[in-house]
């Protein structure tokens, strides 16, 4: 049972990556999977269409920083990175992002997916990491010894 469980949470993570991706793939056929996928994540992302990748004429499911955190965590399933490190990684990740973040927001720079792509795909690798530790390990250190 145990194996089971570590194999499912890779996949679930694996599915939430990818699904994005499938709403535009899926529009033409299928219209209503394509509509359920993209208000699923609409409570998660703000789908700006001037923000997203364009697969077959239709922007994805969630903005380019969305779809790089989903593709991190699904990267961190196969990195299996300590604490230390992770949490390290995370760290500069957030920081990054609130330097991108800030930068956008005084007009210092215009829409660079690519660049919010892989910020967002460090963002997701380090909380992935951290979320996909062994159980106890995440707590080691926060715990206080009398």
């Amino acid at each position: 049972m145990r194996n089971f469980m570590k194999i499912r949470l890779p996949l679930a993570i694996l599915a939430l990556a990818v699904a994005p991706l499938a709403a535009p793939l899926l529009a033409a056929g299928h219209p209503m999977v394509s509509l359920l996928i993209r208000s699923f994540f609409s409570r998660l992302c703000h789908q700006d269409p001037a923000r997203s990748f364009v697969l077959d004429g239709a922007p994805v499911a969630v903005c380019v920083r969305c779809l790089g955190i989903y593709c991190g965590a699904a990267l961190a399933t196969l990195l299996r990175l300590r604490k230390a490190p992770a949490t390290r990684l995370l760290a500069l990740a957030l920081l990054l992002n609130l330097l991108d973040v800030a930068a956008g927001w005084m007009h210092w720079h215009g829409n660079l997916p690519l660049p919010r792509f892989f910020l967002g795909l460090l963002l997701g690798m380090g909380a992935g990491a951290l979320i996909l530790l062994p159980q106890g390990r995440f707590t080691d250190r926060l715990s206080v010894d009398a």
